[in-house]
């Protein structure tokens, strides 16, 4: 019930939440990642992603993460054949602690989602801090983020990136690990004039790390195509 009432609170209140949860759980930190869709135009919508969601004209994806803890945060979308998933290029960024909100991706980046899509895994990976992982991940991600690079380099760099999450991710005794899991309440519409904010925390699922224990959250989508 405490931590019911903490989600429902937690917008305009992000500091209370942050201490409560901090109090239901003190003994390991926790990053937290909603990802949402968002329609485009004057009326425009910003909804959580759901497992069958349907590509829509003129929609893209984002990620809201925060953590308890500082950490670094690495998303990245691959194709069950290991190429980048629609497109999106990996972001990696740094995450204050207390639970301080993060978007990713950063702009100029934009994860478009407006055409037919393949089935993917999101990886959304909570680094901590002197991870060594880290410095690789930076160095490669960085690279991967020229808005016009030759195909065949990205390529090679895909499936480096994919090397990396798969050594992360099969070292199961040294992670926290776990699917994300259907958002349990429905879309939230922006409106119009002041900016709203959308209450992704109540649609947020959390996940656990230590200094020698990154986090990891993987999405498997069931792919989607457009809307006729």
């Amino acid at each position: 019930m405490t931590k019911i009432l903490c989600l429902l609170l937690t917008v305009g209140t992000p500091l209370f939440c942050a201490d409560r949860l901090r109090a239901a759980d003190a003994d390991q930190p926790e990053g937290r990642v909603c990802l949402s869709i968002i329609d485009s135009g004057p009326s425009a919508k910003e909804e959580p992603f759901r497992l069958s969601a349907t590509a829509r004209p003129g929609s893209s994806v984002r990620a809201h993460l925060d953590a308890s803890d500082k950490c670094s945060v690495l998303i990245a979308a691959l194709t069950k054949e290991g190429k980048l998933a629609n497109g999106w290029r990996p972001q990696l960024s740094e995450v204050p602690a207390e639970f301080e909100e993060v978007q990713l991706p950063k702009a100029p980046v934009t994860w478009e989602w407006s055409g037919a899509h393949e089935p993917f895994d999101l990886y959304v990976l909570f680094l901590p801090p002197g991870s060594k992982e880290i410095d690789e991940a930076k160095k490669l991600v960085g690279a991967m983020q020229a808005p016009k690079i030759d195909e065949r380099l990205l390529a090679m760099q895909a499936n480096k990136l994919r090397e990396l999450l798969g050594r992360i991710t099969n070292e199961k005794e040294k992670i926290n690990q776990a699917p994300m899991t259907e958002p349990e309440l429905g879309g939230v519409f922006r409106g119009s004039g002041v900016e709203p904010v959308f209450p992704w925390r109540q649609f947020a699922q959390s996940i656990e790390f230590a200094d020698d224990r990154p986090g990891v959250l993987i999405l498997s989508s069931e792919g989607a195509t457009k809307d006729p």
